[in-house]
């Protein structure tokens, strides 16, 4: 019998939370773990036409799914209005210390009626263009929102950061890949211009609140929060010594332990076409010092990396594509974890729940009890795995919920 998630185990359990109430929908891209100690989710539909992303959460003590919002209505976009609606809250998830929530909004799914959406074809078009990636506030107390309006034109959102201390928010616009700077005690939205073509998939922060993100040539950009500007630093990301171009970009960040660094991963920007491996880095903040961590394991192949997340053995767990000719999606995701004081990479098991198993892992969080949360992205229903670490009191610890301040 598998035990459930608040109770003792010394054995590592894996299993999955489906959203059967969203048949249709079809992704789970944003994830993260608010101050309430419950998990929140964007699930999104990308595939169907006329589809809003709604804000879920997951309650581990109660081992309980509510769907809480229904976000493009609640935006004053209706999802049948034929315009593409807010079908996702991408990597703009992010719980304050407060409680609430701070969320923005981003595009892909087609309008109602439509069998495809693209932002270029779209652009000048009052009918089908997307209105704009809205930044909203949403408290699941109250269940108030608080929407902060449109920000950018025909764009979505496709990473946040939150600097709670300063009162900014930090992203990155898309198609048009530019970084903003929205500051929540003024209610300004400031656009810093374009830093590249690919979309970096992550924002985070250092210890000062300073804003971080990689251009597509993987320099590190940091947005200077005392000065009020961006600087392109020297560090870079590693690549692939295989990888037949320059570009490269990040996926994906987590901070360490220590507070002073960041481990993340690489994102060659021309995988889809020339599949290389994607590696893991070390990014130092006083030293300014990237370090190449290799690829996610061994010497083989992998397409895709994600997942980042910190267990409390103190492990850095992260998911990893192996070929799958298969499937739809020609790969599978496999579990990993890596000791960051001997580099040791080490295989745990696939991310499969015996019915269905993972092709794209997106982000990943833990809960108070230790267990470890991944997105999983190309199923419907859409779920998230999650992960039982060998040797967990099963003691639901405030002190240990989890903060990360980033999407």
């Amino acid at each position: 019998m598998t035990p459930k998630l608040g109770q003792a185990a010394h054995e590592s359990v894996l299993r999955s939370l489906c959203f059967s109430e969203l048949p249709v929908h079809d992704t789970v891209w944003s994830i993260n773990t608010g101050a309430d100690g419950n998990i929140y989710m964007g699930v999104c539909g990308e595939l169907t036409g006329g589809l809003s992303v709604f804000l879920v959460r997951y309650d581990p003590r109660k081992d309980q799914v509510e769907y809480l919002l229904e976000v493009s209505p609640a935006l004053g976009e209706p999802t049948d209005s034929g315009r593409a609606p807010h079908a996702k809250i991408h990597y703009c998830l992010i719980g304050a210390a407060d409680g609430k929530l701070y969320c923005a909004t981003h595009y892909s799914g087609p309008g109602l009626g439509n069998p495809i959406w693209r932002p270029f074809h779209t652009w000048d078009d009052p009918e089908r263009m997307a209105e704009g990636f809205h930044i909203f506030s949403y408290d699941p107390v109250t269940e108030s929102l608080e929407d902060f309006g449109i920000m950018s034109p025909n764009e979505g959102s496709r990473a946040m950061a939150l600097a709670q201390k300063r009162g900014l928010l930090y992203g990155i616009t898309w198609p048009r890949d530019h970084f903003y700077v929205y500051d929540l005690n003024r209610r300004k939205y400031s656009d810093l211009g374009r830093i590249g073509d690919t979309n970096a998939q992550v924002v985070w922060t250092d210890p000062e609140e300073n804003g971080y993100t990689v251009n597509d040539l993987g320099f590190i950009i940091k947005y200077d929060a005392d000065q009020g500007r961006l600087v392109e630093l020297k560090a870079r990301l590693p690549i692939d010594p295989e990888a037949p171009l320059e570009s490269r970009s990040v996926y994906d960040v987590v901070a360490a332990p220590d507070g002073q660094s960041v481990y993340g991963i690489v994102w060659n920007c021309e995988h889809r076409h020339n599949p290389s491996a994607e590696r893991l880095f070390r990014y130092e903040f006083k030293e300014n010092k990237v370090t190449d961590l290799g690829a996610g394991y061994g010497k083989d192949k992998t397409d895709h990396l994600g997942g980042l997340v910190f267990a409390d053995d103190g492990y850095l767990y992260y998911a990893a594509s192996k070929k799958c000719l298969n499937r739809r999606l020609p790969y599978k995701m496999h579990l990993f974890r890596m000791d960051t004081e001997t580099l040791a990479k080490e295989e745990i098991c696939p991310i499969d729940d015996g019915d269905w198993n993972s092709e794209y892992i997106a982000k990943a969080t833990k809960d108070a009890y230790g267990n470890l949360y991944f997105a999983d992205t190309n199923n419907r229903p859409p779920r998230v795995y999650i992960y039982r670490p060998k040797g967990l009191s099963g003691n639901f610890t405030s002190s240990k919920v989890p903060t990360r301040n980033w999407g």
